[in-house]
């Protein structure tokens, strides 16, 4: 198999992404850099002016030649080779200073412009439900918000006004020529011409290549990103051979298609350049073999061979803009599409943007859930939860509680509106919840989940990163409320204590005592605990349980547990298994029944589980 055929080359986990037509990606690009027309039109103006300089530069060289020199010899003065060197300099330095300030404006437009991009692209992945991030790693995101807009920055800020540059000044050297000669002219045009025509289908041919490299390097970042999160595990097992190996697999992919979009780009070029050799040798034969006597002046031949360069410089430009254009469709492909998103999770046309304080109660309805596979087959779904049906009443403490895979995460998922129901709503008093603003909904929620996330910054800041407007001692009351007021005395700031990444700084029970604390201080209606004390050793959440007892108590609140010792209070208890509801009591009662909830706590207390 020839290696420039690269059908073979391992997917590029980038199926998914709908290919633009050129048009299409032309206008979208060009809706974004509307509100800078007129950085554009100085940049066109600067741009004129500098092509001008230069169209002017060989007029000034065949005059030099063929008039000033020869004048100079026969009066012995050098006042017109000095004038014309003079004003050659000049242009020179006008055309100069032209470039410098057309390529800081499109710098600063560049730069602009993708800023804007990439604060649009992550605010819509806020917005985006989580089936989203269920189907694309963060390893494929950030190629996308940094490395497929860097590439249209220069798109914004190099390749347009180059493009506009190399039309200019191409047709300003044809029209040149054409006065000069329009024999010449149209000779070398025809030998220009096909190389120009080949080099445009080249691109074309070229385009999937390039959203296949582009793909890989996505798919590059996603592996590094996933597996550096997993070091100290593929240490404990010894498995540093094998991610290499996997590693290099992913390489070598990569490597191979960037190898031939290379090999083949450069061999195109050089056949190309080849063009401009025999394009020279035409003037020559032209100018001075054809018609040998002087038809042609010397200086006019340099001229030509002038013109002839600045002819190939713009075509050469031209289409190598057109190959990183090319690639930078492939990326806006990738942008665009992200952006192109939509979330699954959909409020109605007048959704309210106020929850009633008093509400009685959220009630699932006949509510079924399947997902889509994680290899993005839209065929191949997952039924995770099928026709389940509770109540939760105000100030009602539920407990689900189940084998893992049983849905009860998935249950938890849905009151939050990460997911939509498949079939069946989620209703409160009685009003399916897609008739509330889902912004409005959650800020009615207290969240702490089994895998703690800690933002950058200090104690205080991260209790206050979803109500700005509390004062500290709210944030100290919390901590109170939590009998955990020594955690602030430890630190060394209390609240104003720095956090490293992840707050490592801090052990792992002290992390959820935070995130404990970050959900209390909104003062929640409802309160959702996903293994919310899975990550704290049993000491510590005996200590705690006595003060999440007072702060449950009249609080409505779902707790997914797996320890079924901290749940026994609970008023219900939903015993949840392969997708359906397969019994509802109080503890008391579900042990009596001797069904899985029994079985379950028989299990743990018999391994030495307190109760």
């Amino acid at each position: 198999m020839p290696f420039w055929d690269w059908d073979d080359i391992g997917p590029d986990d980038e199926s998914s992404v709908r290919r633009l037509p050129i048009a299409e990606s032309l206008r979208r690009l060009a809706a974004r850099m509307r509100p800078y027309r007129s950085t554009v039109a100085g940049a066109i103006l600067l741009i004129l002016t500098a092509v001008g300089a230069e169209l002017i530069g060989p007029l000034l060289i065949r005059r030099l030649i063929d008039h000033d020199i020869p004048e100079s010899g026969r009066s012995g003065r050098f006042d017109a080779i000095v004038q014309t060197a003079g004003l050659y300099l000049g242009l020179l330095g006008v055309g100069a200073i032209a470039t410098y300030l057309q390529s800081v404006m499109a710098a600063r437009m560049g730069l602009s412009l993708v800023r804007q991009l990439k604060q649009d692209m992550f605010r819509h992945l806020l917005d985006l439900s989580a089936d989203f991030f269920d189907h694309n790693p963060p390893g494929r995101l950030l190629a996308r918000v940094e490395s497929d807009s860097e590439r249209l920055q220069v798109l914004f800020s190099e390749v347009t006004l180059a493009l506009v540059r190399s039309l200019v000044l191409l047709v300003g050297t044809v029209t040149v020529m054409f006065f000069a000669s329009p024999s010449i002219t149209l000779a070398v045009l025809g030998l220009v011409t096909p190389f120009f025509i080949a080099a445009l289908f080249f691109m074309r041919w070229m385009r999937p290549l390039y959203g296949k490299t582009r793909g890989l390097y996505s798919r590059l970042s996603t592996f590094v990103t996933e597996y550096a999160q997993a070091v100290p595990i593929l240490q404990v097992y010894g498995r540093q051979r094998w991610t290499l190996d996997k590693l290099d697999k992913v390489q070598r992919d990569r490597f191979r298609a960037e190898t031939r979009s290379e090999f083949l780009d450069y061999g195109f070029w050089s056949l190309f350049f080849t063009a401009e050799v025999l394009a020279v040798m035409l003037i020559l034969y032209l100018g001075f073999a054809r018609n040998f006597g002087g038809a042609l002046t010397l200086g006019t031949v340099v001229l030509f061979v002038e013109y002839t360069r600045r002819l190939f410089f713009p075509i050469v430009v031209f289409t190598e803009q057109l190959h990183f254009m090319q690639k930078a469709f492939a990326s806006a492909d990738r942008v665009f599409g992200m952006l192109e998103s939509k979330s699954q999770v959909i409020d109605q046309a007048d959704a309210r943007t106020t929850i009633p304080r008093n509400w009685k109660e959220l009630a699932l309805e006949e509510v079924s859930f399947e997902y889509r596979s994680p290899e993005g087959d839209a065929a191949k779904t997952v039924r995770a939860i099928e026709t389940v049906s509770f109540r939760i009443r105000r100030g009602e403490r539920i407990a689900l509680v189940g084998p893992s895979g049983g849905g009860k995460s998935t249950l938890t998922n849905l009151l939050l509106r990460f997911y939509q129901p498949t079939s069946g709503r989620i209703t409160l008093d009685g009003v399916d919840l897609r008739a509330f603003d889902q912004k409005a909904w959650r800020d009615r929620i207290g969240l702490v989940l089994q895998d703690i996330h800690l933002f950058p910054g200090t104690v205080a800041e991260n209790l206050q990163v979803f109500r700005r407007d509390l004062a500290r001692v709210d944030l100290e009351r919390a901590f109170d409320a939590l009998g955990e007021r020594g955690l602030l005395d430890r630190l060394p700031q209390g609240l104003d204590t720095p956090l490293s990444e992840g707050g490592q700084n801090l052990s792992m029970g002290e992390r959820q005592i935070v995130s404990f604390a970050r959900a209390l201080v909104r003062d929640p209606d409802l309160l959702i605990l996903d293994e919310a004390t899975s990550s704290i050793d049993p000491a510590t959440e005996r200590k705690i349980q006595e003060s999440l007892e007072r702060l449950l108590h009249g609080r409505t609140s779902v707790i997914v547990a797996h320890r079924l010792s901290t749940i026994t209070s609970a008023d219900r208890i939903l015993v949840m298994q392969r997708g359906r509801l397969i019994e509802e009591g109080t503890h008391v009662q579900l042990l009596a029944r001797g069904g899985v909830y029994a079985a379950l706590f028989d299990l743990q207390f018999r391994v030495g589980e307190p109760v």
